[in-house]
């Protein structure tokens, strides 16, 4: 995934036959999911959709949350492709509910910053920010700094689009921090969400404004970075 697609794609399809051969429907299943996420990284979202389903129907026979969940996730992340937001939403609060009823928190916390991203990207600016702080809140229980720095560029990136420049810089700064530290994390695609956002809050700054926020937000620990974003001054350590 994300080096050989097409080589995936062989892959996921032989895990499909072998187990649907075997009657081993649960690996049936989550191959089938599989090939769902690589027909959507490349491109052929017919070829995603079906794969999803046939997963989906499977899944909530044997009552497979996890696999349920990452089905969903990838027919919500067809619907956004396709602009629906309000089945993109509700396919993403399934998805959001079957990882929560396993509790896998980093699953979790991957659903609900899609959740903001598409908000964000509806004009939902206050909605977004909400979700990504409930996605931050879900790494940080995994202590996953790697994720809680993603968190922060989806702030930041919404942080720009209430045209808040100088805050939407620091947490970018921030973000490419701790988005380089260790932590689990789970990312099924290349896609890098938020660049053209903080991109243009940049791009309204002076050098000498741009410099002066970078170096405030390289300077933030992760609980200031958050104070910041929530709008509070931080605290001294």
């Amino acid at each position: 995934m994300g080096l050989d697609s097409a080589a995936g794609l062989e892959c996921a399809k032989e895990s499909v036959e072998r187990s649907r051969d075997a009657g081993f429907s649960w690996a049936e299943a989550i191959g089938s999911t599989f090939a769902g996420m690589l027909h959507t990284i490349a491109g052929d979202e017919g070829e995603a959709e079906k794969s999803f389903v046939h997963a989906l129907q499977i899944q909530e026979r044997l009552r497979d949350d996890e696999g349920a969940g990452l089905s969903l996730g990838g027919l919500a992340q067809l619907a956004a492709r396709r602009g629906d937001r309000a089945a993109t939403i509700e396919l993403y609060e399934r998805s959001l509910e079957a990882f929560e009823s396993i509790g896998d928190r980093a699953e979790e916390a991957r659903i609900l910053s899609e959740m903001a991203w598409t908000h964000l990207r509806h004009g939902k600016a206050s909605l977004a920010r909400a979700y990504f702080f409930d996605s931050a809140r879900r790494y940080t229980d995994v202590a996953s700094v790697r994720g809680v720095g993603v968190s922060l560029i989806g702030l930041a990136a919404t942080a720009a689009a209430e045209e808040e420049h100088g805050l939407a810089v620091q947490l970018a700064a921030a973000a490419e921090v701790y988005a380089q530290q260790e932590g689990i994390i789970n990312v099924y695609s290349d896609d890098t969400p938020g660049r053209e956002f903080v991109e243009a809050a940049r791009a309204r700054l002076s050098a000498e404004e741009l410099a002066r926020e970078t170096r405030a937000g390289r300077s933030l620990t992760i609980k200031r970075a958050l104070e910041v974003a929530r709008g509070r001054p931080a605290t001294p350590a």
